[in-house]
C-alpha cells in the first residue's frame, strides 16, 4: 500500500504529528510506503480557471509549479492524508489552492448524481482522501461547516473519506459520513436599510476582466447607477499583491459585494486568501454581502459554502447582507445578446435593489434557488442528450479546436 501525507499547513511545527500518522499506517502494515510533503513542499500557484487540463494538455495542469510531482503521487497512493490549517473560520487559501487543482484528476464530461452534475472519472481508480483541519478557535458552527464541506469534496471526487483525529501525541481515523450543509444562519438577520457611503466589488474569479463575474459586476453596476450610486470601486482579486492593503483598509468602504464563481463547492483559493488576511471590524456600519455563480444548473452546489460566508461576517464583526447563489451561468460569453437578456436584467435588479434597500434581492434569491437540484424532466432530458453526444458538444469542440480530442481520456499521471 502507498499512503501519502500532505502537509498544507504553512508555519505549523507539526513533525510529532506526521510521525503519528507515519506510525498509525507502519503498524497497520509494516510494508506501507508512507511518502511525506511538508509545509514547504506543497506551495502552489492558485488555480487561474484557463481550462488546459480540460481541453489543451487533457489530465494536466498548465501552470509550471510543484503541481506535477505532487499530483503523481496523489493519484498513485492508496490513501492519501490531508492536513489543513484554518483561518477565518474555514481551510485557509492554500488549502483551497491544493483543492482546486485536483480538478485536472476529473473529466469535463458530467454524470448525473442524485440530481447534480458531477464530473466523470479520468482515472480507473482515486485514494480515500484522510483529512485533518485545525479546530483551534472555530466555534462549532465553524466546524460543522468544514467537515460537511471535505466530505462533500471527497463525494464529488469520487474517494471515500475519513476524518483524522489528533489526540495525546496519537491518531484514529474515523469515518466521514456525508451530510447536509448547514442552512441559512444568519439570512433571517437580513433587515432592510438606507444604504450610504462606498461601495466595493471584489470579483473573486481568478479570469478577472476575462469572466463572467466581471459581466456580472457591469451589470449589477448598471443598476446601482439608476439609483444615483456613484461612489464605486470594482477590485480584483487576482491582484494578490493589493490583498494586504485592501484587507487593512476593509473597514473604510460601507458596502462591500463579492462576486465570484464556485470553485470545488466553495470559494477559489485567490479568493479565501484574501478572506484569510480580513481582521475583527466590530463595526455593524460595515456591510458585506456575495453572489455566488456558478456553471452547475443546480444552487445545491454551493450550499456548502452558504452558511461560511454568513459565518465570516460574525466572526468580523460586521453586518450581512445576504447571500444570492445563481447557477447556470457558464457559456454566457457565448450566447447571443437576446439570450442573456432576461439574466442581465435580473442583475441590474439585484444592483437596484442592492443601492435601494440596502440587501441582496430577496425576490431572486428565492426564484434562483427553486433549481436547488434538476427536476425529473431535466435529468430525463440530459440522459437522451448524452446518447446523441450533446452534452458533451462544447467540450469537444474545444480540444479538436485545440488539437487534443484524441487525448480527451489521457491518464498523464499513470503515464
Amino acid at each position: 500500500m502507498k499512503v501519502t501525507v500532505f502537509d498544507l499547513r504553512k508555519n505549523v511545527n507539526s513533525e510529532s504529528f506526521v510521525k503519528a500518522v507515519e506510525d498509525h499506517y507502519k503498524k497497520m502494515d509494516g510494508t506501507t510506503e508512507v511518502i511525506i510533503y511538508n509545509s514547504m513542499d506543497t506551495e502552489l500557484k492558485n488555480c487561474i480557471g484557463c481550462w488546459s487540463c480540460w481541453w489543451r494538455t487533457p489530465g494536466k495542469c498548465a501552470l509550471n509549479d510543484e503541481g506535477y510531482k505532487l499530483n503523481k503521487d496523489y493519484i498513485d497512493s492508496d490513501e492519501v492524508v490531508l492536513l489543513f490549517r484554518t483561518a477565518n473560520g474555514f481551510i485557509d487559501g492554500k488549502g483551497k489552492t491544493f483543492l482546486d487543482r485536483l480538478i485536472q484528476h476529473y473529466l469535463p464530461y458530467i454524470k448525473i448524481r442524485k440530481g447534480e452534475c458531477g464530473h466523470l472519472k479520468r482515472y480507473d481508480k482515486y485514494p480515500v482522501i484522510n483529512f485533518y483541519f485545525d479546530k483551534d478557535g472555530l466555534s462549532t458552527e465553524e466546524a460543522k461547516v468544514i467537515k460537511d464541506y471535505l466530505v462533500r469534496t471527497a463525494y464529488h471526487f469520487h474517494s471515500p473519506c475519513k476524518e483524522v483525529l489528533h489526540e495525546n501525541e496519537r491518531v484514529r481515523f474515523i469515518n466521514a459520513e456525508a451530510a447536509k450543509p448547514m442552512g441559512e444562519v444568519l439570512a433571517e438577520e437580513v433587515n432592510e436599510r438606507k444604504a450610504s457611503g462606498k461601495w466595493v466589488i471584489y470579483n473573486g474569479s481568478p479570469r478577472g476582466n476575462g469572466s463572467n463575474s466581471k459581466l456580472i459586476i457591469e451589470k449589477i453596476i448598471a443598476g446601482m447607477y439608476e439609483k444615483g450610486i456613484a461612489d464605486i470601486e470594482v477590485r480584483n482579486l487576482i491582484n494578490v499583491k493589493e490583498h494586504k492593503a485592501w484587507a487593512e483598509n476593509f473597514g473604510s468602504a460601507e458596502n462591500n459585494l463579492f462576486v465570484f464563481p464556485l470553485y470545488v463547492h466553495a470559494m477559489p483559493g485567490s479568493v479565501m486568501k484574501f478572506f484569510e488576511q480580513l481582521k475583527p471590524i466590530n463595526n455593524k456600519a460595515v456591510h458585506m454581502a456575495f453572489l455566488v455563480q456558478s456553471g452547475f444548473p443546480e444552487t445545491s452546489q454551493s450550499y456548502y459554502l452558504r452558511p461560511y460566508l454568513e459565518l465570516i461576517t460574525k466572526r468580523l464583526g460586521v453586518s450581512f447582507d445576504g447571500t444570492i447563489i445563481k447557477g447556470g451561468v457558464e457559456g454566457i460569453q457565448m450566447k447571443p445578446d437576446k439570450a442573456n437578456q432576461e439574466f442581465f436584467a435580473q442583475l441590474e435588479t439585484i444592483g437596484r435593489t442592492y443601492a435601494d434597500k440596502g440587501i441582496m434581492d430577496l425576490a431572486l434569491k428565492k426564484e434562483y434557488e427553486k433549481s436547488e437540484y434538476l427536476s425529473k424532466g431535466a435529468q430525463f432530458i440530459f440522459s437522451l442528450f448524452s446518447l446523441t453526444g450533446l452534452t458533451n458538444f462544447y467540450w469537444d469542440y474545444n480540444l479538436k479546436k485545440n488539437g487534443a480530442y484524441k487525448n480527451r481520456f489521457a491518464k498523464p499521471y499513470m503515464e
